[in-house]
């Protein structure tokens, strides 16, 4: 007869938190403010993609019609990442700072909130 927890293997799974998860190249596949679905630009064929880098450093990288052309436009930050609130706090180099909720991660779908003052912006990304 087994001792509590004698019959059982030491759990040594591994839970992959959203620092780890976040890494990587993400298409915004829909962009919505406040619950209105927002077009991509022709010729643009999709709003563009966010880059988070393993040093902590995201690329928003947005697509626009400019005179025809579809043009990407490169917002450059810093990030930390609050794993227990699903929080991403984003800092470019003037100190304007972006904060977006995570929802639905998983490794190859992810959906981030920003809200200020009375206009939400919701992005749904593929991988």
């Amino acid at each position: 007869m087994f001792s509590c927890g004698e019959d059982r293997e030491d759990d040594t799974t591994q839970q992959v938190t959203l620092s780890q998860k976040i890494i990587g190249t993400w298409t915004i596949s829909k962009k919505e403010s406040n619950g209105a679905i927002i077009p991509a630009q022709n010729p643009c064929t999709n709003h563009g993609n966010f880059v988070f880098n393993s040093d902590k450093k995201l690329y928003e990288n947005y697509k626009s019609n400019v005179n025809g052309n579809c043009v990407t436009d490169t917002d450059s930050h810093t990030y930390t990442i609050d794993e227990n609130s699903q929080m991403i706090t984003a800092k470019n180099s003037y100190g304007d700072e972006m904060i977006y909720t995570v929802s639905n991660l998983t490794d190859k779908e992810m959906v981030l909130t920003n809200i200020e003052g009375s206009d939400i912006t919701k992005y749904s990304f593929t991988k």
